[in-house]
């Protein structure tokens, strides 16, 4: 990921999408963000243009390749139980967390994101989706399950907050992911990772897919998509 989380294009177009969705908030004077599960730091890196950002993983080694790209304000902990006092940030975000097989219960990590909330805040959540795309590279990246739109509303729901924004995402290529994915579910591989280098012409042209969705998404949602993104907010 630290290799390939700059130019790959399916990094570089869920960053795209996601920073879209900041473009939409409240412009605020040192604005607060913590980016739960932050990983190797990709998308860490570009919050500081929206604020002040905040990360925190519970991989030593994630948060070592953080520091090795000089990014301050890391903490190791779990979204389970976060080491911070309530209502400290105005944006929380998670990428493919509650995805990973080690989240047990979604509910409980989304009222402790929202704990960490200031009233007003957002919090915003991108998740691989439909369960019927799970095959091996979820299985590699250790999966527990994909998500719709419809476990989305549910899960807001059940902690109180108001959904702001919910879409599909990655509408445009996903014929040819539906494609790849049914027929790499069909190969005895068990567990094996998408993301490789490609040709760079190919990935250029994949990457304008997504970044063409980051501009319509502040006008219109997508019914459906490889991934699903939801911004909602503490009232």
């Amino acid at each position: 990921m630290y290799e390939m989380e700059d130019s790959y294009w399916w990094f570089r177009g869920k960053h795209e999408i996601l920073l879209g969705l900041f473009k939409r908030l409240p412009a605020s004077q040192g604005k607060k963000i913590l980016d739960v599960g932050c990983g190797t730091g990709g998308l860490l890196s570009k919050l500081g243009r929206y604020g002040s950002p905040y990360g925190i993983d519970f991989s030593t080694t994630a948060l070592s390749y953080c520091r090795k790209r000089g990014l301050p304000n890391l903490a190791r902990g779990t979204a389970e139980s976060l080491p911070f006092q309530d209502e400290t940030f105005d944006v929380v975000t998670a990428i493919d967390v509650f995805y990973h097989r080690n989240v047990r219960d979604d509910q409980t990590v989304l009222r402790e994101l929202a704990r960490t909330l200031k009233k007003g805040g957002r919090v915003i959540l991108s998740e691989p989706a439909w369960m019927f795309l799970y095959g091996p590279h979820d299985k590699s990246m250790h999966g527990k399950k994909r998500y719709n739109a419809a476990d989305m509303r549910e899960l807001m729901a059940s902690c109180g907050l108001v959904i702001e924004k919910l879409s599909y995402f990655n509408f445009f290529l996903f014929p040819l992911i539906l494609i790849l994915r049914l027929l790499k579910k069909r190969s005895r591989v068990e567990s094996e990772s998408d993301v490789r280098k490609i040709n760079p012409l190919l990935n250029r042209i994949l990457f304008l897919f997504p970044r063409f969705e980051a501009g319509l998404l502040g006008l219109i949602s997508f019914p459906v998509g490889g991934s699903v993104t939801c911004m909602a907010r503490k009232p």
